[in-house]
Formats: structure tokens, sequence, C-alpha cells
């Protein structure tokens, strides 16, 4: 087993050990150090200890023949030109690091030094060390074969764990709202019609200022968006809520159209409207586009209504799947809601032989607090 093998800063290493580079009788090894004391009586207490910078020197005989000697000693010198230097020391216990910049490489002619009479170049190596020893231990992770009921583990912060989706409107809360902060589908325009709005600090109130048969609402996505500037499709299942209260009869959800079941109000309490719906996907000049409304509603949707009418509205929450869950801000608002829960766990995912791509829980645990 070599004892010195050189790396340069190029990756580049080379055996010091070998028959092209042979190298012999090293000094500077060791190292030295240089320490202070105090002295108490007969006593001395170190204060102070400093490790000497020292230097390595190292006798080589260049190339395996006489004719490859120059040859080898020019591609040495190459080597060293990309510095820093590593000292690799293999002892056959262990092997030890230590970083180097050149200090000297003698050039004499064959036959030309006094220390060794030989038909190839023989010339003293030196490089001063830039830190300690050091070795670097190697720490290997084992995997096993893909196993069903084999899981990877891993520990984390998990936040809204439990019956809880991501509410996909921005700026959802509708207290202390303004025209420029409020209930919006992010990448969509927003709009309230027949109506003036005001923002208080536990909703958002629209006043209904038409002439008794024209409609009113708050549109969430006005008519008519483009899907593409959504973040929701054609393909998935919504659900979409809020609590509403007010002095018109009633409200509903209007989707491209189609109008939801009115859900009855009044003016005392919070009523939590609720709507599931897949968007329609329209043919002709509204192909590939939506809109969704909340709408006062009276005797018909668009009739029956009284001038000064209020609807009051505050909590929106849009979400994916047939269920409305409990109401949490967006990830995006970066609020943190009383209903909305974090904890501390692990989880594990085992893949399946037959469908790699297709992970699974195999086992999941976690610690949940509520922030009340």
């Amino acid at each position: 087993m070599s004892m010195f093998v050189l790396n340069n800063a190029r990756g580049e290493s080379v055996d010091l050990n070998s028959e092209n580079l042979f190298g012999n009788t090293p000094t500077g090894l060791g190292t030295v150090f240089t320490n202070t004391y105090s002295q108490y009586e007969s006593y001395f207490k170190a204060t102070k200890i400093n490790i000497q910078q020292g230097q390595m020197q190292l006798n080589i005989l260049f190339g395996d023949v006489e004719s490859r000697s120059y040859q080898t000693f020019s591609q040495f010198s190459t080597f060293l030109s990309f510095q820093p230097l590593t000292l690799l020391y293999k002892t056959g216990v262990d092997t030890w690091h230590r970083d180097a910049r050149l200090t000297s490489l003698t050039k004499t002619e064959i036959g030309g030094t006094t220390v060794l009479q030989t038909d190839k170049l023989f010339e003293q190596f030196t490089v001063e060390f830039i830190n300690p020893w050091y070795n670097n231990k190697q720490g290997r992770y084992k995997t096993y074969n893909i196993d069903t009921g084999l899981a990877i583990y891993g520990s984390g912060f998990f936040n809204e764990q439990g019956n809880f989706n991501q509410n996909l409107i921005l700026q959802s809360s509708g207290e202390n709202a303004s025209a420029d902060s409020r209930p919006n589908l992010s990448g969509v325009t927003n709009n309230n019609i027949n109506s003036t709005i005001a923002y208080d600090s536990d909703a958002i109130t629209l006043n209904y200022t038409g002439t008794g048969s024209t409609e009113w609402y708050y549109g969430l996505a006005e008519a008519w968006a483009n899907m593409s500037d959504s973040v929701l499709s054609f393909d998935k299942t919504y659900t979409i809520s809020v609590d509403v209260k007010g002095t018109v009869p009633g409200v509903a959800f209007r989707v491209s159209n189609t109008f939801s079941p009115t859900t009855k109000i009044s003016n005392d309490t919070w009523t939590r409207a609720v709507y599931t719906f897949t968007l329609p996907n329209l043919s002709g000049d509204n192909l590939n586009k939506f809109y969704i409304r909340l709408n006062a509603m009276a005797t018909t949707n668009a009739s029956g209504f009284v001038k000064g009418q209020t609807l009051r509205f505050r909590h929106f929450k849009l979400e994916e799947g047939n269920t409305a869950t409990a109401y949490t801000s967006a990830p995006e608002d970066g609020v943190t809601d009383s209903n909305m829960k974090y904890g501390f766990g692990f989880m594990g995912v085992a893949y399946d032989d037959e469908n790699r791509n297709k992970p699974y829980v195999d086992e999941a645990q976690v610690d949940i607090t509520s922030i009340e």
C-alpha cells in the first residue's frame, strides 16, 4: 500500500511511492508546538499553545528508466502548479490528510546530485503545511431493496393536519378589508354590482342601490374570467362556503350562470352558506371561461329587492372536494387562524413494487396542537 499520495487543486493524484516517482527519506511529518506558560513558584501553567506551521521534505527519484526521467519531472512540475496541494499519509491503520503549498523543488542534472549516484534525476521536494493533520470519516447509508412493507421515515412540523383543506381564496377574511385587500381568486378580477361596499372590522357590507329588479352581488371571479388565469380547473369538484347575514331574505352562489339553492339569512346571526359544484366548460364565446359570485336573493333572483337592503359576508373559503371544512386563511396570506392545527410527528412512506412512482403512507403519527 502506498504511503504518500499527493492531490492537487484540479483533483489529480500522484503516488509518491511508485516506480516513476519514488519518494524516500521524508522529514517533517511530525507536529511541533510553540507553548507559552505562566510560572507560579515551581509550577507552570500553559497560557497559549500554537502549532508551528511545519515543512515536509522528500527526496524523489524521477522516472522508472533514465530516458523517462526528464519527462516525469516535467509532468510532476505541471501537477504542482495547481495549488493548494493535499498530502495523504496512509499508515496502514488510517489515512490522514494535510493541506500544503509548494515551497521548493530542486532541479539538477542526471548524475549531478551529491546525495545519490544514479542515472535518474534525484531532487528534493519541500512543502509548507497550512493546517494540522486531519482525516475524513465516511458514513454510508445502506438502503434495502424495495419492499411494500418497508417505510422510509422522517420527522417534521406539519401544518393543517386532519380535516382541513387549503383555502384557494386570497385575503378571504373580510375583516378590516379594503379595496386593495379583499376576498379574491388569484389571477382574475373581482367586483361588486348594483351596491355600495363598506369595509367594517368584522365583515364586508353591501348596500343595495338598484331599482328592485336588478340583481346585486359580490363577484370573486367576474364574468368571464379565463380559466388559465386562475388556480382552478374544469375536472375537479370544489366546495365554497361563507358566513352571511343581512336584511336581504337570502343568498345563493352563482357559478357560470348556474345558481345554487338559496340559503335563508337574518340580520341577527351569521349563517354559513355552502355549495358544492363542478365548473361547467361552456361553448362558443365562453369556452374555457367561468365566474363565481355571491348573489343576494329575494322572491326570485332578479326581483323583489328593496333599495337600502344589506348583505354582509366574511370568511370565504373555496376548497377542493365535496365537503366544507372549517374556515382557514389561504397559506399565501401568512395568517395564523384559530381553526388551523399544527403538529410535530413523523410520516412513513413506502413504495409499491408494482408501481414504484406511486408512494403511499405506510404509517404516520402526529401530535396535534390547536391554536386557540
